[in-house]
């Protein structure tokens, strides 16, 4: 049998993690001195109504390697493989803690570097979670992650470069930092990093042209699973999300949900962020 283990930024929730039987091991959001693990010391309303009101913006950490050790831990034991999927290593250290962790269970562990975060991530372990279901083994899991990893995509509009910028994760994008007055740039993931993938002038045409690039990012839309993303601004994932069942003229894709990023995430994106996760299976 084979077993998922995940990070906090897969925005799964608890509840439905413990449905499936997903272990996932929080990340954590810092105000200051004050330490909150990420869906379980703090929900999506507590931070934002904390973003609003404290002086001093949030940062986050990686989970310690002893955490990961505890997750793995019960797993092992019943002697089940353990595979765990983590935030791309562009963006956290968490896959470092990840392996530390592994390497203090002692156990059958695989470590896997999603090269994705949020929603995205989150695809990936359901769709491991599902094919462990069926009785595939970690190859075949690991074939098909292989192959989501090189096809996924996201684009998103954020309206506020700020969080990102100072977090640091603004990562191949940095070259729009100079003309942000100007320009409204549509984000994208590419190799685990954030990059600009277009330049428009207001933030309505930017989103329009994350509706198209996510059609474009799929050539069989029965095979297809799109996520959008929020952060705090659910009128604008239910807009992208009418505009992109119009492009889709009726076809019925595998997966079309609407799912709100978590504290961790919000922390480097900021309220107001819309996104869509695309991807294509087999």
């Amino acid at each position: 049998m084979v077993s998922i283990v995940t990070d906090s930024t897969s925005d799964i929730s608890p509840e439905r993690a413990r449905t499936l039987g997903i272990t996932i091991v929080p990340l954590f959001v810092l105000f200051g001195n004050r330490s909150y693990r990420d869906y379980i010391d703090l929900t999506r309303p507590q931070f934002f109504e904390m973003l609003a009101r404290e002086p001093m913006l949030p940062t986050t950490s990686q989970p310690t390697p002893e955490m990961f050790s505890a997750a793995f831990a019960p797993l092992v034991e019943r002697g089940d493989e353990v595979l765990c999927l983590t935030i791309s290593s562009f963006l956290s250290g968490t896959i470092n803690a990840a392996r530390a962790g592994a390497e203090m269970s002692g156990g059958s562990v695989e470590i896997y570097d999603s090269q994705s975060a949020a929603g995205g991530l989150g695809m990936m372990v359901l769709r491991a979670h599902e094919m462990a279901q069926a009785g595939a083994s970690k190859a075949e899991i690991l074939r098909a992650l292989d192959r989501e990893r090189q096809t996924q995509r996201l684009y998103a509009c954020i309206p506020d470069l700020s969080h990102i910028q100072r977090t640091g994760r603004i990562g191949k994008a940095q070259q729009v930092l100079g003309t942000l007055m100007r320009i409204v740039p549509v984000l994208s993931l590419k190799e685990g990093q954030v990059a600009a993938e277009a330049q428009v002038r207001t933030f309505a045409r930017a989103q329009e042209t994350m509706l198209d690039l996510s059609m474009k990012a799929v050539t069989d839309i029965s095979k297809a699973r799109f996520l959008v993303m929020h952060t705090n601004a659910p009128q604008l994932a239910e807009a992208a999300m009418l505009k992109l069942r119009d492009r889709l003229g009726g076809e019925e894709p595998l997966m079309l949900e609407i799912l709100e990023a978590g504290p961790v995430i919000a922390t480097h994106a900021g309220a107001g962020a819309v996104g869509i996760f695309a991807a294509e299976d087999e």
